[in-house]
């Protein structure tokens, strides 16, 4: 017989390339909208739907555990990207809590300016949808280290999950195509109080997030009624080749400033981290070993501006070319 077209059967369980995730974001607290669904992408997701148990603890002459009560659903999980230009927008306005305006957003700063923003997360899988509803993320954290492309991540905490066969998508938006950021041609340096560092950078972490950012539970219901959105915070990690004490004296001498760097991607689309008023923390400066070069690493301590406003991030865009160019 001719050896021809494919073997069947040949798959042990469905294969994660076939995967594909999508999200809306929400007008309703935990009500799946039917509306355009926005596909994005990924390289690895671990969201997961758990149920607190709970068994009484009765005295009696049963040498068993008494039967257990399902308390509450909990939804989690974190969806990773390699981070490019305008793919992770949506998620990144709702860790900030607000809106990009003219290409730049800042933290929500009161009542008056917090946005909370909740989305349905779903992921196609065989033949249905795990549909993820009520999920606010909670923090975002972005990487960027030399000899690897830049990374991102996206913690969520949700109100429940449920497997629907039917797509209720009215449309499916495709997923944004730029190119990665990589931290060589893509990495635009960081400043400290507008001065950039003697020493190279070797690595940067920025994390975005809530503090104390929680599921609210009543009863009649095992999912949850809503969320506490908690506080806005900032912080990060950096690693400078150590060939002066200039960032060693900031700490010290407890310096706050404006801490950015800048990331692009091979056309020249990208985003500025900025810091608005910042500090050094816990330098880590040390003779490791033999034969190696002296490092000096510094967490980031992100603070609010007197008048409000911890972190801005600005879309960057390609220079313009030169007149008559």
């Amino acid at each position: 017989m001719a050896a021809t077209g494919s073997t069947n059967n040949w798959a042990a369980a469905a294969q994660t390339n076939d995967a594909a995730i999508s999200y809306a974001m929400e007008t309703d607290y935990g009500v799946a909208p039917a509306t355009a669904y926005q596909a994005t992408r990924f390289t690895g997701e671990n969201f997961r739907k758990q149920k607190t148990r709970q068994r009484p603890d009765e005295i009696n002459g049963r040498a068993e555990a008494s039967q257990a009560v399902t308390t509450q659903v909990a939804i989690s999980g974190t969806l990773s990207g390699a981070l490019s230009s305008a793919t992770y927008d949506d998620f990144i306005a709702g860790v900030m809590r607000s809106d990009w305006k003219d290409g730049t957003i800042t933290n929500g700063t009161d009542s008056a300016s917090m946005l909370v923003k909740t989305f349905t997360i779903r992921e196609k899988m065989l033949d249905s949808f795990l549909q993820r509803t009520g999920c606010f993320a909670t923090q975002a954290q972005f990487s960027f280290q030399q000899g690897q492309f830049s990374t991102c991540s996206f913690d969520f905490t949700g109100a429940n999950e449920a497997k629907n066969k039917q797509d209720i998508a009215t449309s499916l938006l495709p997923a944004p195509t730029g190119t990665v950021i990589d931290t060589i041609g893509g990495f635009g340096g960081l400043t400290l109080g507008g001065v950039a560092p003697v020493g190279k950078v070797r690595q940067l972490s920025v994390t975005l997030g809530s503090t104390d950012a929680k599921s609210d539970y009543v009863m009649g219901q095992e999912t949850a009624a809503g969320i506490v959105p908690g506080e806005f915070i900032a912080s990060g990690q950096v690693q400078i080749m150590f060939k002066t004490f200039d960032e060693y004296d900031k700490f010290t001498e407890d310096w706050q400033g404006v801490i950015e760097a800048t990331v692009r991607d091979g056309s020249g689309n990208g985003y500025k981290f900025t810091f608005l008023n910042a500090s050094l923390q816990n330098p880590q400066i040390n003779a490791g070993s033999k034969n190696t070069s002296v490092v000096a690493t510094f967490d980031i301590e992100g603070n609010p501006t007197a008048a409000g406003g911890t972190v801005t991030i600005t879309k960057v865009t390609p220079p313009a070319p030169p007149a008559g160019g």
